[in-house]
């Protein structure tokens, strides 16, 4: 019987072990160039200086955001080891480099698309001159829809390239917004929309 007591007694205290298993966090790697440091995102409430101080060493560049509750650095393998297992960490990521966007730039461009990328005024004022060039970003309008109201778009031009459409109701301006050479949201989609009769 004493067998028994002694078997339960040491299985009661082994089961919290096996049922609560240790999380382990994995470390999101980030898809570029990295900084070589790691951002570490705390669960709401936690103290940031809390889990720092149980990083013995670690040197912590950021860690004063109101952004979210967490801080950042170049943390070496037993730092991120520490804040893998621990349980008040929400997540773990690699730090990278981020760019708004990648830019094209076209050389062809006519004055009007030239002013829409400057923020100063251009040295020539040869509106009719196809010398100008044209910054845009990569995306060039693709997966967006412009509605052109007027008294229709010629939606079979080649400019549009399948990409213009009739509207409910069935240009120049069409032209202006998307054509593939000379306008300004080179990928995105017309829809014609008429509004006016063909006299305007």
């Amino acid at each position: 019987m004493r067998f028994l007591s002694s078997f339960f007694a040491t299985f009661a205290l082994a089961a919290p072990i096996f049922a609560s298993p240790v999380l382990v966090h994995t470390v999101q790697k980030f898809d570029g160039k990295t900084t070589g440091d790691y951002i570490v995102k705390l669960k709401d409430g936690v103290s940031t200086a809390d889990v720092i101080s149980q990083l013995k060493g670690a040197r912590i560049t950021y860690s004063d955001w109101t952004i979210m509750n967490g801080f950042s650095g170049p943390l070496d393998d037993v730092a991120i080891t520490i804040l893998r297992t621990s349980p008040l960490v929400e997540y773990i990521v690699e730090d990278g480099f981020m760019n708004a966007f990648g830019t094209q730039t076209q050389n062809n461009a006519p004055w009007g698309l030239a002013r829409l990328s400057q923020s100063s005024r251009l040295t020539s004022q040869n509106t009719n001159s196809l010398s100008f060039s044209y910054t845009y970003d990569d995306s060039a309008g693709s997966g967006v829809d412009i509605y052109i109201l007027d008294t229709g778009a010629r939606t079979t031009h080649t400019q549009f390239g399948g990409r213009a459409r009739r509207g409910p109701t069935f240009g120049g301006y069409s032209g202006i917004a998307a054509a593939s050479q000379f306008g300004v949201a080179k990928a995105a989609n017309i829809i014609s929309v008429k509004v006016l009769g063909d006299d305007g």
